[in-house]
């Protein structure tokens, strides 16, 4: 009963996440609509391991005008199996 001694390796280190990224470090991100980051995000092809890890991607956001989104290629992993993914972490006007 209770935990065994080698359950105490299987936490992960509190420094192994990312830090919190600053106020305001993601731009306008919050005031586009998701279709149009749905939309900018489909015309970039499929992510794969060997794609390149951040792009960015003009956008006409409808209120806003032309917005630049900022993606970079992330991974989720389930066992063996990965699976590559698009995720805009910022977003500005476009003069």
């Amino acid at each position: 009963m209770g935990n065994s001694k080698l359950a105490a390796g299987c936490h992960v280190r509190t420094t192994a996440y990312d830090p919190v990224p600053p106020i305001g470090a993601s731009g306008i991100l919050a005031q586009v609509q998701g279709n149009h980051i749905a939309a900018g995000l489909r015309t970039l092809g499929p992510a794969t391991r060997e794609a390149p890890s951040h792009h960015e991607v003009l956008v006409d956001a409808g209120h806003l005008g032309t917005v630049r989104l900022f993606v970079e290629k992330k991974q989720a992993r389930h066992g063996r199996h990965s699976h590559y993914f698009w995720s805009a972490y910022r977003a500005e006007l476009a003069n």
